[in-house]
């Protein structure tokens, strides 16, 4: 698994939407649990192929950067892109 800090960044801001009810110390942990459990990535890629909501790219980035195979995600403008690059 993959991570890179702007990944990071976005999961600190979604997880703060009021529909999870996580309280800033609940977000720590969960954070923390993820840079145990994945490569940190030194993003240097700038991808911009999705218009839609532009925060999808920094997936992309990351998977460029880090020689991902795959990305699994169940978001629809991560799933449009199909097939990018190698």
């Amino acid at each position: 698994m993959l991570s890179s800090k702007k990944i990071e960044e976005e999961l600190i801001r979604v997880l703060g939407y009021s529909k999870f009810g996580l309280s800033p110390a609940e977000i720590f942990p969960i954070v923390n649990n993820l840079r145990k459990h994945s490569f940190f990535i030194e993003v240097k890629s700038n991808v911009d192929i999705i218009q839609e909501d532009m925060t999808d790219n920094i997936f992309l980035e990351c998977a460029v950067d880090g020689k991902a195979d795959y990305i699994i995600s169940g978001d629809y403008h991560l799933l449009n892109v199909g097939k990018y690059k190698e």
